[in-house]
């Protein structure tokens, strides 16, 4: 009898054990899909608004920067699909697979119609705006709910950042497509988006309150340091103006969007 239950004993020890252990391991798995599916959103807007350079200047290097995002956004979705944490359906997934299968081959006919015709379709290259939208949305809702049922513990700091980043990352493809491209009120139009200098307020917002929530130290001095690039071209965004040069909203945005990531990848190593 002594022998049974020390056996019993052990085994549920060693049954704790096993359990205790693979909790690290089932919020390192929440962790990696949450940002996975957040950097799938932002590579999407990336590629478009670095489309909309291509289609205008003919620039080589947009066009590898496009093939680049798109294969980010491809592993990124694929490690979404792939993830142990298994916090969406298979018909989530599935639909949002679909969603970025139409945006690709738009993304991938338009970008051939400027190599090869010398200039874009309008309709289509309507079509992928708004096909950019809707895979967004998707993606946000799934992100969304991905977040409140994985049961991994999210820093506030965090989504505030990443909110901010996909901000970032959506207005600047709505700026190029208003300095690059004749379809702008296409995109501009897209069902369920705010004008474009009410996201900029909204913007505004996220990014006082991420100073804010950074308390002292080197995040803090990123986070000024990403609000004063910020303040630079924010009025640009609100009033636009076809004499601003398009180039130096660029890169400042792009500039935000790195730091973005940077300060959220400090604060999970934290």
């Amino acid at each position: 009898m002594n022998n049974f239950h020390l056996r019993l004993s052990s085994a549920l020890a060693a049954l704790v054990l096993l359990l205790a252990s693979s909790l690290p391991t089932h919020a390192d798995e929440g962790a990696a899909f949450l940002r996975n599916l957040h950097d799938f959103r932002v590579s999407n807007f990336m590629a478009l608004s670095n489309y909309y350079r291509y289609s205008a200047t003919k620039d080589t290097s947009a066009e590898a920067t496009i093939k680049e995002l798109m294969g980010e956004a491809t592993r990124n979705l694929q490690a979404v699909s792939e993830s142990g944490a298994n916090v969406l359906t298979a018909d989530q997934l599935s639909s949002l697979r679909s969603e970025f299968g139409t945006f690709s081959e738009l993304m991938a006919q338009n970008v051939s119609d400027v190599t090869e015709i010398g200039y874009p379709d309008l309709r289509l290259v309507g079509e992928m705006a708004n096909q950019a939208v809707a895979l967004s949305n998707v993606a946000q809702e799934l992100y969304a709910q991905a977040r409140d049922s994985s049961q991994t513990p999210v820093k506030s700091e965090v989504e505030t950042a990443r909110a901010a980043s996909v901000l970032m990352a959506q207005m600047l493809s709505r700026y190029a497509a208003r300095s690059y491209s004749p379809v702008t009120q296409t995109f501009q139009g897209a069902s369920g988006l705010a004008p474009l200098d009410e996201q900029a307020r909204e913007l505004d917002t996220l990014i006082s309150d991420f100073v804010t929530s950074t308390g002292k130290g080197n995040l803090r001095d990123a986070a000024v340091d990403i609000k004063t690039k910020w303040v630079f071209i924010r009025d640009s965004y609100i009033n636009y103006n076809k004499q601003n040069v398009v180039f130096v909203i660029e890169r400042y945005s792009r500039s935000i969007l790195d730091e973005l990531s940077a300060a959220v990848s400090s604060l999970q190593n934290a």
